[in-house]
């Protein structure tokens, strides 16, 4: 027969298993939240938005030797515009003064203006910043770099087709120099000055005739090898007045 220790505690009669009330509410299942988009990246030198990833880059010729300096980030509109203009400007004063770099700097400008400042130009005016913005300067043609280098190329650039306008309406006219024997001429200047102009012999401006140098006579003034034809170089013809 076993007897009870008796400090013994006796043990407690199991919980019955509890089971919700048919009426309970459902319990609350951990709340998810759809992702949002990511953050908008601002400018990273104000902080301002809107702003865009811009590459401008900026080339310097050392007679052999040349390098390309590479900035990428995003900027604001503001702040980009100065760092194109600047990096620019720069590559226009220091971008030629190379055998190779003279042929790669015109790739650099217009690789910034095509690629860079055409990004920043689609921006709208930034707003928020949290930091003074970049100054962007003068416009890249009103600086001096961009004078002194694109002046000389647009003079010869206008020089050309208008050299050739002039040759056009000068050329084969009565005021033309390229004389020939039987021609007639008015000297503009007095003798032994030759600032002779062709005219028609039937003009009352004509005064003289031009002549082979066979039949030159002593009264006869030969002719500077400029109005000749055909001999450079020397007197070929003389003019006798009419």
């Amino acid at each position: 027969m076993t007897f009870p220790h008796p400090h013994a505690q006796p043990h407690p009669p199991p919980h019955p298993q509890q089971y919700p009330h048919p009426s309970a509410p459902p319990p609350p299942y951990p709340q998810r939240y759809a992702p949002g988009p990511p953050p908008v990246p601002g400018c990273e030198a104000c902080g301002a938005q809107p702003a865009t990833a811009v590459t401008v880059r900026a080339h310097q010729g050392m007679v052999i030797i040349m390098r390309t300096v590479t900035r990428r980030g995003v900027l604001c509109r503001t702040c980009g515009l100065a760092v194109y203009r600047q990096m620019t400007s720069d590559t226009l004063l220091t971008g030629w003064w190379g055998l190779f770099s003279f042929f790669v700097t015109p790739f650099v400008v217009l690789g910034n203006a095509f690629g860079a400042r055409a990004a920043l130009h689609r921006l709208p005016e930034p707003y928020g910043a949290l930091r003074p913005p970049l100054h962007p300067g003068r416009r890249i043609l009103r600086r001096a770099p961009a004078m002194l280098i694109l002046t000389p190329i647009a003079l010869v650039a206008l020089a050309i087709p208008t050299l050739v306008v002039v040759g056009l309406f000068s050329g084969g006219g009565e005021g033309s120099v390229a004389l020939s024997a039987g021609d007639c001429v008015r000297n503009e200047a007095d003798w032994p000055e030759q600032q002779l102009r062709k005219v028609g012999c039937g003009s009352p401006l004509a005064e003289y005739r031009v002549l082979e140098e066979a039949s030159c006579g002593p009264r006869d003034y030969l002719l500077r090898a400029e109005y000749t034809i055909g001999a450079p170089g020397r007197p070929g013809f003389c003019v006798t007045p009419l």
